[in-house]
């Protein structure tokens, strides 16, 4: 085993010396961290800037943090640095074209319509997740978007397994409803004799 096959198979918090461990800490959860702010609401370059906030905390904390609980910190920090974002930060439009640049590094350049398909789909489901009720948003980015275990979820938001199963259950019901609803309200009206374009 190569040394960097041996690295990836090292939990990022077994006892080493404090630069490696945090070095390993960051590199294994920073693409977590970043996901939870993004689907809180926060633009690219804010998530960016948050995630930041979100490793100065855990650093300073690491001492602290449990083995097997970290994704649930790092959840509970990402949360609450997110909802100080939104307080103190105007919130920025997001004007990345990160879609179109992945696409062009990997020769892969879809067609304008469905760039403008995908973009229309992503800020339909950013929206509809703001607009969730706390509670349903967190259990709904953790299981479907994060693909943490419910066990883990009820660890990490301190609540009971079922309550996990129920909130999960109608969060997916109220994203499916709200989307429903989103996608009739675009949907062109049928053309006839009397309509006229």
């Amino acid at each position: 085993m190569s040394g960097v096959e041996a690295m990836n198979h090292v939990r990022p918090c077994e006892p080493r010396t404090e630069p490696q461990r945090v070095e390993a800490f960051v590199r294994h959860y920073y693409a977590f961290a970043w996901r939870v702010l993004r689907r809180y609401g926060l633009a690219p370059a804010d998530a960016d800037d948050a995630a930041q906030k979100v490793f100065l905390i855990a650093v300073d904390r690491i001492a602290e943090i449990q083995p097997g609980s970290e994704r649930a910190f790092l959840f509970r920090t990402a949360r609450h640095v997110a909802s100080k974002a939104h307080r103190s930060v105007q919130r920025r439009p997001d004007v990345s074209g990160q879609g179109v640049e992945d696409a062009e590094a990997a020769g892969d350049l879809p067609a304008p319509d469905d760039l403008l398909d995908r973009r229309r789909a992503r800020d339909l489901l950013d929206q509809i997740l703001e607009d969730l009720p706390e509670d349903f948003r967190a259990v709904l980015v953790l299981f479907e978007i994060e693909g943490l275990p419910a066990p883990e979820i009820a660890a990490a938001l301190g609540i009971p397994l079922g309550t996990v199963a129920s909130r999960l259950r109608r969060a997916r019901a109220e994203v499916e409803r709200r989307a429903a609803r989103a996608l009739t309200r675009h949907q062109p009206r049928p053309r006839g004799k009397g309509n006229l374009p």
